[in-house]
């Protein structure tokens, strides 16, 4: 029976992480935590990929991010599954269940990215016209910035509030990045860093550049956002 994916951080992420034998060094138990780490990874990248190509790829981005962060969290019914087949079916039926609304909260924020990475590839492949530089290039590319990362929110609030209407989700995801900068800076940088040592140690990237992201996606994103939902709704 394979083991229960939990995000990192969590109680039941590294069991008896709260009592440290003897004479131990903290710095050899924190390494051999994040070692623990690395086949979690794995298995969730290569969940992540399975359902994006499930999904056709663009349409499929959403609902599997969804679903991805849905299990660090244990929620929507997988707290109560531990492994095996019956995790498999858990995702498969919570994929599908989020194939429609993840996309209207997310697919938006990806389709805008998607146009505006196409600009700025032709732009430096040279095949836009000359008036389209230097304005048309960098706003593209700080459209397509704003759309990536607004797809992140968008999917993390979408996970968080559910019953949400689309409107209210885009409104939150657009503000999210000015909402949340700490939170939303640490996210891209390590979405560039994924990308770069992916690039370089190419194994990271084919096996557990996907399983980073929505693994920060849901330490970073999520807890941020669930503790400024939770302070809003103390308030009311």
């Amino acid at each position: 029976m394979a083991p229960a994916v939990t995000a990192p951080g969590s109680r039941a992420e590294t069991p008896g992480s709260d009592t440290v034998e003897p004479g131990s060094k903290p710095a050899v138990h924190g390494v051999m935590a994040a070692l623990a780490w690395v086949p979690r990874l794995v298995l969730l990248h290569l969940g992540w990929v399975a359902l994006v190509l499930v999904g056709g790829v663009l349409p499929g981005l959403a609902p599997a991010t969804a679903t991805m962060v849905a299990l660090l969290r244990r929620e929507g019914g997988f707290g109560q599954v531990d492994g095996g087949s019956r995790l498999v079916r858990a995702v498969l039926a919570r994929y599908w269940a989020e194939l429609g609304p993840a996309n209207r909260a997310a697919g938006p924020f990806l389709l805008i990215a998607l146009a505006a990475g196409m600009n700025v590839v032709l732009g430096i492949a040279g095949a836009l016209p000359t008036w389209f530089f230097p304005v048309g290039f960098v706003a593209s590319m700080l459209l397509g910035v704003l759309a990536l990362t607004s797809s992140a929110h968008a999917v993390v609030l979408h996970v968080l509030r559910p019953g949400s209407r689309a409107f209210t989700l885009w409104a939150g995801a657009l503000a999210g990045p000015f909402l949340l900068p700490v939170a939303t800076v640490s996210w891209m940088v390590t979405l560039c860093a994924t990308a770069v040592i992916g690039t370089i140690i190419q194994p990271i990237g084919w096996f557990m550049s996907g399983g980073a992201v929505i693994a920060v996606t849901t330490v970073v994103l999520a807890r941020t956002w669930q503790s400024r939902l939770d302070a809003v709704q103390g308030r009311r």
